[in-house]
């Protein structure tokens, strides 16, 4: 159980910082919503807590809480490219039974 973040996943988020001028070497993965494809992730500028797991990568520190980390086996922050679109993708690494569309309604 742990946090593994791509290369190019990384220097996209340094740039991105860059460019907007956060100060900041910590960014916190959290639970930002359900959905029919289960769980989503995102990043957030934070502090770490006693409670937080946290992983250094090339000067990026990148931390979530222990319990999220043991509920989904930990996280991949990847690089994910689409045709000419691409971005930072945060992932869990096992969401069980989490996903799906047969208890949201109006999906389809």
């Amino acid at each position: 159980m742990s946090i593994t973040v791509d290369k190019k996943a990384s220097d996209e988020l340094k740039s991105i910082l860059s460019e907007k001028n956060i100060n900041t070497d910590t960014l916190r993965i959290f639970l930002s919503g359900m959905g029919c494809s289960g769980p989503m992730f995102n990043l957030a500028q934070d502090e770490a807590k006693d409670s937080d797991l946290k992983v250094e990568f090339e000067g990026l520190n990148f931390i979530v809480d222990k319990t999220l980390v043991s509920q989904y086996d930990g996280f991949e922050v990847l690089y994910v490219e689409q045709g000419d679109m691409g971005g930072v993708y945060v992932q869990a690494l096992n969401v069980g039974e989490s996903s799906g569309c047969s208890s949201c309604s109006g999906c389809s």
